[in-house]
């Protein structure tokens, strides 16, 4: 073949094609040896593709592929001038071989080689499915000279100076997890900083020593290295910005899918995140039906049922006192007290008074939590003018948002982060570029009152809230829901950002499962099932309202003839079995409707 050379002022290349041959593409050798930079490519065979990240210098050239092969594919490395390798297989077994050879020689996971290459063509024969290996070449006459600072590397020096054939079996031992973590430093290192060429070559230089065995020392990172400035946050993926759930996620999706197919991926995800949507707008809906039909026909009966449970526990709380009870008495009369008092807060939220005495005998806070929308309706009720958005406080992070916000408007609260927070500078560059973007794009969602004041939408309130907490997810998700509907947006973003959508859009759908039914939603769930068994819908919802309505109207006389009763009791053997039975009673899987 004709031997391509490149001077030295040019960067080490090496190629990779799916035939032993140069593939057709530019290669210019007068090409100037700027500071190394990671570059990304994509092979794609057939059905098979290989993902490449490069970082060309002067003297060293790495790779680290991840490969993915629906079946056994072959690809050819051809070097453009005599370079040594070094070869770490990261995952998967792996054969390899010079075009000129019969046999191949297997590599597995784990194992790393240092070969002679010279110019020939390398034959790498990947397995079906996963392969994952990482590769240095230095350019022979670097690696002569490594050979006089490192009287380790002679041996080889001198057969790379006397063969003018390949050997495959200079060096061969095993790779450990300090090694793999020191590849990963050198491409973070060059990717998110303008490394020199020096500092570059001698990265690579202590990782091909110390993996021989050398106990080699890593220079320290220079303090005036500047950082790269990308043209978007969304460039690099930080493993910091990460949970090590969604560092496997993204991991999966770099490994199984090309850009095409990521973005198919993420239609899909869209498509059931958006049934998921119709679904639960649709269950709202129901329910909100159910429960203005419930309160129309239930009506005050009730809330005098949760009175009359009230009014029995402190009755029982009042006649206790007149017996001596040991401690395991007053443990039975203590939690039929308690019992009355959940069957009345069932029922209804309970009153500070009533919190009182429930805690004056539990000794604890009240643990039933008052959720976003019941928190919705008792600020309407104190500020009339606040106009709270009630159906959108859906226990999810964007209701929350919006609470949050109307609350820092109405009141001026700020979060504690907004009193230490420095600008910009606080916030991670994802989340501020994301912002403005979406703010870009939102202006209509502004306007300006007649008092010269802005109004902004809910919509730029969940942006906002998502800001100040920085919430990336929740800012990919307004932008998932607002901007992907346009096709050729989604295809001029970068990979990494869709990887970042798929994330929020399954954070999403797994919010709502992991969202709790509201204190309402829980009384009235089982009036859902006979809203969808029935053909009438609704009017079978009422008709079974108004069966328990009749059932609590019969229960109030009950319990008040029953609270009356217990004045009259004067054996404590009575009274304890009217505290058993109605701990009993409220056991009862019937009590419960």
């Amino acid at each position: 073949m004709g031997q391509q050379l490149l001077n030295h002022e040019s960067k080490l290349r090496v190629y990779l094609h799916d035939k032993p041959e140069f593939p057709n593409i530019r290669r210019d050798s007068s090409s100037p040896c700027q500071d190394p930079a990671v570059n990304f490519q994509e092979h794609i065979f057939g059905d098979s593709w290989v993902k490449c990240h490069t970082v060309e210098g002067k003297n060293v050239l790495l790779q680290q592929f991840m490969c993915f092969t629906e079946a056994e594919q072959k690809i050819f490395t051809i070097p453009a001038q005599p370079v040594v390798s070094f070869h770490i297989q990261v995952y998967g077994d792996f054969k390899m071989k010079f075009v000129e050879e019969q046999d191949s020689r297997p590599y597995i996971k784990g194992q790393c080689s240092l070969f002679w290459q010279n110019d020939h063509i390398l034959c790498c024969e990947l397995p079906q499915y996963e392969s994952d290996f990482f590769t240095l070449h230095f350019r022979s006459s670097h690696f002569l000279d490594m050979s006089h600072r490192f009287p380790l590397l002679t041996e080889f020096a001198a057969q790379v100076t006397l063969s003018p054939f390949g050997i495959l079996d200079f060096y061969i031992s095993n790779a450990d997890e300090s090694r793999l973590a020191f590849i990963d430093a050198i491409l973070h290192e060059v990717r998110d900083y303008h490394t020199s060429d020096q500092r570059y070559t001698h990265l690579c230089e202590c990782l091909l020593l110390q993996s021989m065995g050398l106990a080699v020392e890593v220079e320290p990172f220079p303090s005036d290295t500047l950082r790269r400035t990308h043209d978007s946050a969304f460039s690099v993926l930080d493993d910091h910005e990460l949970t090590d759930e969604q560092k496997l996620r993204v991991e999966s999706n770099k490994r199984y899918f090309k850009r095409d197919r990521l973005i198919a991926e993420f239609y899909e995800r869209k498509k059931e995140f958006e049934e998921r949507k119709e679904d639960r707008a649709e269950y709202n809906a129901v329910m909100k039906n159910i429960a203005n039909s419930y309160h129309s026909v239930m009506g005050k009966s009730a809330d005098i049922l949760a009175e009359s449970y009230f009014w029995m526990a402190e009755k029982l709380a009042e006649e206790m006192k007149r017996f001596d009870l040991t401690d395991k008495e007053k443990a039975t009369v203590v939690k039929a007290i308690l019992t009355l008092c959940d069957q009345s807060f069932e029922l209804r939220a309970p009153y500070m008074d009533q919190l009182h005495f429930y805690t004056s005998y539990t000794g604890q806070p009240y643990v039933g939590d008052l959720e976003m929308r019941e928190f919705g309706q008792i600020l309407d009720m104190f500020i009339p003018d606040i106009n709270l958005p009630l159906d959108k406080l859906d226990g999810t992070r964007k209701g929350s948002a919006i609470l949050e916000q109307y609350m820092q408007d109405e009141f001026g609260f700020k979060p504690l982060s907004h009193f230490k927070e420095r600008g910009e500078i606080d916030k991670t560059p994802k989340v501020v570029e994301l912002y403005h973007l979406l703010m870009q794009h939102m202006v209509d969602e502004l306007t300006i009152t007649d008092s010269g004041d802005f109004k902004k939408s809910d919509l730029i309130r969940v942006i906002d809230q998502a800001y100040q907490r920085d919430d990336l997810s929740l800012l990919l998700l307004v932008e998932v829901e607002q901007l992907t509907t346009d096709a050729d947006y989604v295809e001029q973003q970068k990979y990494n950002k869709i990887c970042l959508w798929i994330l929020a859009l399954d954070e999403a759908i797994d919010e709502w499962d992991s969202v709790e039914y509201t204190k309402e939603e829980e009384r009235l769930l089982y009036l859902i099932d006979i809203y969808y068994a029935s053909s009438d819908k609704i009017e079978a919802v009422k008709r079974r309202v108004m069966k328990t309505k009749r059932i609590y109207d019969s229960m109030v006389p009950a319990l008040l003839n029953a609270g009356y009763a217990l004045g009259s009791i004067s054996k404590k053997s009575i009274f304890l079995l009217t505290a058993e039975s109605l701990i009993a009673m409220a056991e009862k899987p019937s009590a419960k409707e």
